[in-house]
């Protein structure tokens, strides 16, 4: 069975990579959202950028804060001071609901993909009888690909690895993976091989095959164009 052909359609590239690049950022921002919804159901303050986010305990920062400039040194041999007790709560505490907001992100992003590939599957009947998608059809299509956040990871952090021997510690795959005391690539793998599973099924079961190689390059530039347009050059500047 053909799997692809050369058909190319011009205007229809330069809409898809509109979409991708749109995404890209649509994706980054409600990503980063994820964290943030997660940290503000739980008590801190929040706030996120173009590309991160970030918390803090509003009602114990001042505590925290002036312990820590107080007794950093018996804090760190876990000798006694002043109101440790409640230091040490205070701090598991923080370390607990650290991974619920790492996780609220990465699950926000696939939960997303999930319902988008639920949608796909449930018209599936209009992408199989169609030789050319609609924009209903092609959003849907979209919304599934935030599973591809996983499949980018990843190789951001293999090709880190490869040229510097070394991983980003941030990375809320990683951190996660610490955090549960398993091999550090074991989520990133197991997602990004979810992803790329549900990118093949997108492409191979979803998109008209006189589509599919303009959407395949639309999506390589696209990408590539929102991730230097969002977190290189503009975001900053948009979303501070």
């Amino acid at each position: 069975m053909k799997l692809l052909t050369t058909s190319f359609d011009f205007r229809l590239f330069l809409m898809l990579s509109f979409g991708f690049i749109t995404f890209t950022i649509i994706g980054t921002v409600s990503h980063e959202s994820g964290h943030y919804i997660v940290a503000k159901c739980l008590g801190y303050e929040a706030k996120i950028n173009y590309a991160s986010s970030w918390y803090y305990d509003k009602n114990n920062e001042a505590f925290l804060h002036s312990h820590w400039n107080l007794y950093s040194e018996k804090i760190r041999l876990d000798q006694d001071f002043p109101d440790k007790e409640r230091w040490d709560r205070l701090k598991f505490k923080q370390q607990s609901d650290s991974f619920w907001i790492t996780l609220g992100g990465a699950m926000q992003t696939m939960l997303t993909g999930t319902v988008g590939l639920l949608f796909l599957v449930f018209f599936r009947k209009r992408y199989y009888s169609a030789t050319e998608l609609s924009f209903l059809l092609w959003f849907l299509a979209f919304i599934s690909l935030f599973w591809l956040r996983q499949a980018a990871n990843f190789f951001v952090g293999t090709t880190k690895f490869l040229v510097h021997g070394s991983i980003s510690s941030h990375s809320d795959e990683f951190v996660l993976a610490r955090r549960l005391n398993i091999p550090e690539w074991t989520i990133s793998t197991i997602t990004a091989s979810i992803a790329l599973l549900i990118l093949a099924v997108v492409i191979f079961k979803f998109i008209p095959i006189k589509q599919r190689l303009t959407f395949m390059l639309a999506g390589i530039v696209g990408g590539v164009s929102g991730y230097l347009l969002w977190l290189i050059y503009f975001g900053k500047i948009i979303l501070p």
